[in-house]
This record gives structure tokens, C-alpha cells and sequence, in this order.
């Protein structure tokens, strides 16, 4: 596995479970997936894995910024747009809140 297949799995471990991430697909052949983050409808970035780096674009500024890490991304989300990288919430299963509902009477 190249440089390129490794960022593209790890970007999809860092973002395809946290709200507000999608996976758009290229229409390119052979070009990496592109993530896209959306808040009330509008894309806010986009993030891609580039031959050797990872590839940030922002909407509002119409700049694009290289990390080479995806750690150096999450750092930056965390910075700029926390909101970005927050956790999906758990789910409590309806098994368990049952249990809890006979456990409280």
C-alpha cells in the first residue's frame, strides 16, 4: 500500500463517523475520495489525501492548506472548527433503557 491508499484510510478513520461528514465521489478515475464537512447545507471544507500530503480546501477563504500528518489536520480543526471533529453521540440501546426503566420502579 502506497503513501496515498494510507492517508485515504486514515482520513476515512478520522472523519466518516463524526456528524457533518460526507464522502463525495470524483469523477475522475483514480482520484482519492474527497470529504466534504457540511454545516447548515453549505460545504465548509473539503479534505483530500494528495501524492504526499493531505489536502484541506476552505470555502469561505478559497485557500487550500497541506498537512503532511493527518494528526497536524485534526490539530487544525481543533483550532479553527472544533465542531469539525466532535463525536457522534452514543446511542443507548432500547434494550437498556428498558432495563433501566425496571431497575428505576
Amino acid at each position: 500500500m502506497n503513501r496515498k491508499e494510507t492517508s485515504v484510510n486514515v482520513l476515512g478513520d478520522l472523519l466518516a463517523t463524526r456528524p457533518g461528514w460526507r464522502l463525495e465521489p470524483t469523477s475522475t478515475p483514480g482520484a482519492a475520495p474527497l470529504w466534504c464537512f457540511v454545516f447548515d447545507g453549505e460545504i465548509e471544507f473539503s479534505v483530500t489525501a494528495g501524492r504526499d500530503s493531505i489536502l484541506l480546501y476552505e470555502m469561505k477563504t478559497d485557500r487550500e492548506i497541506a498537512f503532511s500528518q493527518p494528526e497536524e489536520l485534526a490539530t487544525w480543526f481543533k483550532t479553527h472548527r472544533a465542531e469539525a471533529l466532535r463525536e457522534r453521540p452514543t446511542r443507548v440501546s432500547r434494550r437498556s433503557r428498558f432495563r433501566s426503566l425496571l431497575e428505576w420502579s
